[in-house]
């Protein structure tokens, strides 16, 4: 093994361990990223380096039913071991782990830029990744109303969410529209006449926060469509974006595997999402339907 797998190579804590490869398998992993055995902040992380074709770990991490209606995981434990292990007291899920630096990155906006950078995804200039910068943070703040409806213990109504989410899709929208107008300045009238689709937040090419964008608006669309709204009304370009991001050839791969199609959006103690579906999980009933828990060691290959 060469030593950029070795360093966290493996991890008994982890219920699904994924080895990525692209066609060579003998190519080191230089990075590998965990999470929860969800979709969530796990999934835009993934399908980016599955665009990028680039080599890499997986550590899926389970959560359990314990007692009536409790939860448990080996990672609560195992945490406390990393820490003191690998020197790195900010650990918490997602985290991504630098084989070839031999450290430890985290927090999610972090991990994007990073993986980003690796990826040749985190803009050409210190323009466009301030931009990049920007769109992780917008992002994320659009996620915030997600989670706290999924999770927290007073959550709006659906409608509720939807409705102060389309603050954030409505400064998105705009974004979009201003990257189309920059994709036609440079041609001729008759092109100009009809701003071209836009499938990429970033001059036109891969970068972080479309992946993190595409996941979000899947959610999003997804509990929209369970409550008879349309999220993209108004929001044509988003609605374009995430059609023609999803058409991307590079983004084949990982929306065909099981990743995609198999893990929930959220943990099994969310009252949105957490089976999918999206449907929801019920504490004492819906753990024989866990099908994607404790998987083992898992290899997937695509030809570069």
């Amino acid at each position: 093994m060469s030593e950029s797998n070795t360093f966290f190579a493996a991890t008994k804590a982890a219920g699904t361990t994924v080895e990525f490869d692209f066609g060579d398998k003998t190519a080191p992993k230089k990075n590998a990223i965990a999470y929860w055995s969800i979709r969530g902040l796990g999934a835009p992380l993934t399908m980016m380096l599955c665009a990028a074709k680039t080599p890499f770990t997986l550590f899926l991490y389970d959560i359990l039913e314990s007692g009536q209606d409790g939860w448990t995981s080996d990672y609560f434990a195992a945490k406390k071991e990393y820490m003191q292990e690998y020197k790195q007291p900010l650990w918490n899920l997602p985290f991504c782990v630098d084989r070839e630096n031999q450290k430890i990155i985290c927090q999610t906006n972090a991990i994007f830029a990073h993986l980003g950078r690796a990826c040749g995804m985190m803009g050409d200039d210190e323009v466009s990744a301030s931009e990049c910068e920007q769109l992780l943070c917008e992002i994320y703040d659009l996620r915030d109303g997600m989670i706290r409806f999924v999770y927290g213990p007073n959550p709006c109504e659906p409608a509720e969410l939807l409705d102060s989410a389309g603050k954030y899709l409505t400064k998105l929208e705009a974004w979009l529209e201003i990257q189309a107008e920059k994709a036609v300045s440079g041609c001729d009238h008759q092109d100009k006449k009809a701003k071209k689709d836009v499938v990429h937040l970033v001059n036109g090419k891969f970068s972080a926060p479309d992946f993190h964008l595409y996941e979000m608006l899947d959610q999003y669309e997804a509990l929209a469509k369970e409550h008879g709204q349309d999220l993209y009304q108004g929001f044509e370009r988003l609605r374009a974006f995430k059609e023609g991001f999803a058409a991307l050839p590079e983004n084949e791969f990982y929306l065909n595997s099981w990743l995609h199609t198999e893990l929930p959006f959220n943990n099994c103690m969310g009252r949105f999402g957490s089976l999918p579906g999206p449907k929801t999980y019920v504490h004492g009933e819906s753990a024989k339907d866990a099908t994607w828990r404790g998987k083992g060691v898992v290899e997937m290959s695509c030809p570069k």
